[in-house]
């Protein structure tokens, strides 16, 4: 009688802690899908925070459709993970309700049991269990969100989606690198608006001995600063970086409002400090001839 009494109350207290354990994560998923869902409606109102390279190749309707397919990913993915934690605490309520029945069953059909079920899970079933565990990881995690702009193995994109098994990030050029999450967890990578989407651009470039630096660096700030991508919060700055054998390394940086904006800002300011170098008569580390209107 006292045995019975005791598997009840664990059966009930087993049941109790499942019951409070599904609510807990229930809530716990509930609350990060709604703040991811909230940030990405927060970045997709301006396109360019969410794009490695700004571009008005879409339409206004396609826009609209991609920002909803970004939501939609997100909603998706959460409401998987979901189903997966409540499938997992269903399955471990179900082998604690059996626990104390485990000793009555024949060892040899138990051995059999635990054998098919490693069988499953460790050859057929594991790179899909690996990757769905990454994926709820990296989903629970702040290192990787979906609209992060990365630099990772050489390529510069944003992340579109992280779906349970992959991680797909379209670079700058709008094609899709495509990583299985378990690797993906296992990555170094360059987050570049894991806490600011503001950055700091800068341009190396290289001058002649000859050249005034105080004129050098006047130029550098002051293409940086009228460039149409600066962020005028701050002005530019200028460095001389090291001294080679045949020129001056120099610097100048200056801040833009996103990494697609300090993108084209490195690209504005490359162009015009050619142009004003070729104006101005100043030899830079390309050749060692005077770059002037008549001189190529």
């Amino acid at each position: 009688m006292i045995e019975n009494m005791n598997l009840v109350v664990y059966l009930v207290s087993i049941t109790l802690i499942a019951m409070l354990a599904y609510l807990w994560l229930h809530a716990r998923v509930t609350s990060f899908k709604d703040s991811r869902v909230k940030r990405i409606r927060r970045l997709v109102k301006e396109p360019e925070t969410t794009a490695a390279m700004p571009t008005d190749v879409l339409s206004a309707k396609e826009e609209i459709q991609e920002q909803q397919d970004i939501i939609k990913g997100v909603q998706s993915r959460f409401t998987i993970i979901k189903r997966a934690l409540i499938l997992s605490i269903f399955t471990v309520w179900v082998i604690a309700l059996t626990f104390p029945f485990i000793g009555r069953l024949p060892s040899t059909v138990l051995s059999i049991v635990i054998a098919i079920t490693t069988a499953v899970v460790g050859i057929a079933a594991r790179p899909l269990v690996e990757n769905m565990i990454s994926g709820i990881v990296i989903s629970f995690s702040k290192q990787l969100r979906v609209g992060d702009t990365l630099m990772m193995d050489g390529q510069y994109g944003t992340v579109e989606d992280i779906s349970i098994t992959h991680t797909k990030i379209k670079t700058w050029d709008w094609k899709r690198y495509v990583i299985p999450n378990s690797r993906m967890l296992n990555k170094e990578f360059v987050n570049l608006t894991l806490n600011d989407s503001r950055i700091w651009a800068y341009l190396e470039f290289s001058v002649s001995y000859e050249a005034d630096l105080d004129e050098v660096s006047e130029i550098a700030t002051t293409v940086a600063k009228h460039s149409e991508h600066h962020n005028s919060q701050e002005p530019p700055q200028f460095w001389v970086m090291r001294m080679e054998k045949e020129s001056v390394i120099c610097w100048v940086a200056a801040w833009a409002d996103t990494p697609a904006e300090a993108w084209n800002l490195k690209s504005d300011m490359a162009t015009k400090l050619i142009r004003e170098f070729r104006q101005k008569g100043i030899s830079t580390h390309m050749n060692n001839l005077n770059i002037d209107r008549g001189t190529a």
